[in-house]
């Protein structure tokens, strides 16, 4: 297999950005001072990084709602690499849902154990005060379309997939039949359908329930299906 071009599809993690709420920070990224060991004419420079699970663009699993599920972390490596498919939804506004119809319309082509991310045009307002709060969403009947199909992985360049005024989302579904969620994505606007291999690997922090990544697609010259062989 010949590879062509990476794209990254991660969104920038730096001091003050969103949050999804104040008890869990978005990051604070500070200069650590001089070590004392070495001499002062010997420069050398780190930051120290205070960031959640949740920081910039994460991938997460049932772990994040339930103590007893097995975390991020624990998963095989290769459940973060994986056949990718991009759906354009077109833009879409604050708070505004991803219908059936809209997913239909796009007319996607999904082999069971899929990555699937939707495309919304939303990461557009990633250094926006309003990101997180004017948040498109995904609405019940679209997601279970989705999950009916086999789906492995569900991305999107939106962080909140449920609306906060009218939970929808249907979560234990999502947890029991998919359970790896990618979010909030950037770089999609450009693409739709098929497009090559999804990498997004979580930190390998000891019994994490959510982790940031640096999520990439990779072009290959062949469709391919979660096992690595092309889809038909």
């Amino acid at each position: 297999m010949r590879y062509g071009q990476v794209r990254d599809i991660s969104g920038w993690i730096y001091s003050g950005m969103w949050s999804y709420c104040p008890e869990y920070p978005g990051a604070e990224i500070t200069d650590l001072p001089h070590p004392e060991f070495l001499p002062s004419d010997y420069p050398v420079y780190l930051q120290k990084f205070i960031i959640s699970g949740q920081t910039g663009t994460y991938i997460e699993t049932k772990a994040h709602v339930d103590l007893a599920a097995e975390p991020v972390t624990a998963l095989p490596l290769k459940d973060f690499y994986r056949p990718a498919v991009v759906i354009n939804v077109g833009n879409k506004r604050r708070n505004e849902p991803v219908i059936m119809p809209d997913l239909k319309a796009a007319s996607p082509e999904i082999c069971p154990g899929d990555a699937v991310l939707i495309c919304s045009g939303w990461d557009a307002h990633w250094d926006d005060p309003d990101y997180v709060n004017g948040s498109p969403y995904i609405d019940r009947d679209a997601a279970m379309w989705l999950f009916d199909r086999g789906i492995g992985l569900l991305g999107a360049d939106f962080p909140r997939f449920d609306s906060v005024s009218q939970m929808q989302f249907p979560w234990e579904e999502f947890w029991t039949r998919v359970n790896l969620l990618l979010a909030p994505l950037t770089n999609l606007s450009e693409l739709s359908g098929r497009c090559g291999m999804l990498a997004a690997f979580p930190l390998k922090i000891r019994g994490a329930c959510a982790s940031p990544c640096r999520a990439v697609l990779i072009d290959t010259e062949e469709k391919l299906d979660t096992e690595g062989k092309p889809c038909l």
